[in-house]
């Protein structure tokens, strides 16, 4: 979801990522940055009061309504509540992490990474690594404090640099954080707030969670291979021949490589349980969805898209999350009674008082958006102008990744981002000038997302990052880490950009019943 807790520990930089750092640090918390932005829309709205547009899809005129009146204060205080409480992303998002967090909690998600890391053939060792670091990015915070450190550890005992270990597993769970095989959580946050920019202009438009799920699934085979290649190729050569004498190993972190490396008895039992539920869970589903009379297909029209299976996804994420979790969890030792299975999706939410707070401003940024009707205006005004200018199609979308990899330098959390950038570009997109579907935006927004956290000064765990290199390189810092990931980061926007313009020549669907054109 891109919102993951900062470890400590200060760095500097001069320069031009120390500048970015030094504004990035001065911007506002997104709070503060939703909240002045609510203010700015009501000011705007009472200027441009009256303004209308014609409704592309109904021809209907829309009029700009004022906030800065009685009338809109009455609807905003009535309806402050209502704004929290139907924001897409709130209840969806805390639902999904209950089954997750079970499985996160139990240990499964960390045993699982450490069992294909550690097993893995040397010959692709790398792959393995980047492509765990990819998949691991469900398991949220855990996944950099897994995958980085036991990449090291791998590469330091095949007599590879460990920095360059480092750089895989960086690689794929930063880098590559919104790409997966499976729909994550980033999924179902993405496309509830695309879902609300969306029904600015259509108000029917429908959520999907699978919207991007086999651009994502490309994605993931893209990103491990072109990062495979340009690390072994270009990244490990320019490290040279690894000198332990500039390490800074203690027996604590001895310790901790070996507690990494090994797994117990129980947890192998556990993963092997675990695999076993997965296995009988799929098969379920597959009963339940790949007949034409399948239960959880439309009654009606005996679809696959629409349908309960594509509309429930939630809910088959929480169940199946939590019941290879427990299946985990018991032989593993970590659930011992049943009250410890209600104790492990507990601590899950812990961490999301943030979110919360951050949901509630989000949404009341998003319905101040459409109630003044703006967001309408603004997509018909700007869809028009490009359209004139000529300004359409695969260059547009290009530009559109540049803008939003560049605002990442600024403003780290994902959901947040989107947030702004998702009413304004989702609802101008889908004029019929333009014509792109609202979750063809998403994806490229997406890949705008992912690929600049590795070079990022914002990056949340970059000061993690900094100092695991340091216990390799004592002399290592931003700018190190920074050099070192940089070619990953410009090939993966190479090649992911590219990905994305084939797609679009190609018309492929990006998920089940979403194409490239709305």
């Amino acid at each position: 979801m891109g919102e993951r807790k900062n470890p400590k520990l200060k760095t500097a930089s001069g320069g031009f990522l120390g500048a970015v750092e030094r504004i990035g640090n001065r911007m506002p918390h997104p709070n503060y940055i939703f909240m002045i932005l609510t203010v700015f829309i009501v000011i705007v709205s009472g200027l441009a009061a009256g303004s209308a547009v014609i409704h592309p899809g109904t021809g209907e005129e829309v009029v700009v309504r004022s906030l800065a009146n009685a009338d809109g204060l009455r609807w905003f205080l009535t309806s402050v509540t209502k704004n929290f409480i139907n924001f897409a992303p709130l209840g969806n998002v805390i639902v999904c992490m209950i089954g997750i967090g079970i499985a996160d909690e139990a240990g499964l998600l960390g045993s699982a990474l450490r069992h294909v890391m550690v097993g893995a053939p040397k010959t692709v060792a790398t792959a393995i690594i980047i492509f765990a670091g990819v998949m691991g990015n469900m398991a949220g915070s855990a996944t950099f404090v897994i995958i980085p450190p036991l990449a090291a550890i791998i590469f330091k005992a095949m007599g590879r640099h460990p920095i360059a270990g480092v750089a895989a597993g960086f690689a794929g769970v930063a880098a590559g954080l919104n790409a997966n095989l499976l729909i994550t959580t980033t999924d179902i946050t993405l496309s509830g707030i695309t879902t609300n920019a969306a029904q600015i202009v259509a108000p029917d438009f429908a959520e999907n969670q699978a919207g991007n799920w086999y651009f994502m699934i490309a994605s993931t085979v893209l990103l491990t291979v072109v990062g495979t290649v340009v690390l072994e190729k270009l990244v490990e050569p320019r490290l040279g021949r690894y000198d332990a004498s500039s390490a800074a190993d203690s027996e604590e972190d001895v310790k901790r490589e070996a507690e990494l490396m090994h797994l117990t008895d129980g947890q192998r039992k556990g993963l092997k349980m675990a695999l076993i539920t997965l296995i009988v869970y799929v098969v379920l589903l597959m009963i339940c969805v790949v007949p034409f009379n399948g239960i959880l297909r439309d009654p009606v029209s005996h679809t696959i898209v629409p349908s309960p299976f594509i509309n429930g996804m939630v809910a088959i994420i929480t169940i199946g999350f939590a019941a290879v979790g427990i299946a985990y969890g018991i032989p593993a030792g970590t659930i011992k009674k049943s009250d410890d299975v209600i104790r492990m999706a507990t601590k899950s939410m812990n961490g999301f008082s943030g979110f919360i707070i951050l949901c509630f401003f989000a949404a009341q940024f998003c319905e101040v958006f459409a109630y003044t009707n703006l967001g309408m205006w603004l997509s018909v005004k700007g869809a028009d102008a490009l359209a004139q200018a000529g300004f359409t199609g695969i260059p547009l979308i290009i530009c559109f990744v540049i803008l939003a990899s560049l605002i990442n330098f600024l403003i780290g959390s994902a959901s947040a981002k989107w947030t702004l950038l998702a009413p304004i570009f989702v609802p101008m997109f889908m004029n019929p000038s333009i014509g792109f579907h609202p979750y063809y935006t998403q994806s490229a927004y997406r890949i705008a997302d992912s690929v600049t956290n590795c070079v990022s000064p914002l990056e949340p765990f970059m000061p993690y990052i900094i100092s695991l290199m340091q216990k390799y390189d004592k002399k290592a810092g931003l700018g190190t880490v920074v050099s070192v990931m940089l070619p990953i980061a410009g090939a993966f926007w190479l090649s992911w950009v590219l990905l994305l313009v084939i797609w679009s020549i190609a018309k492929l669907p990006l998920g089940p019943g979403v194409g490239i054109m709305f």
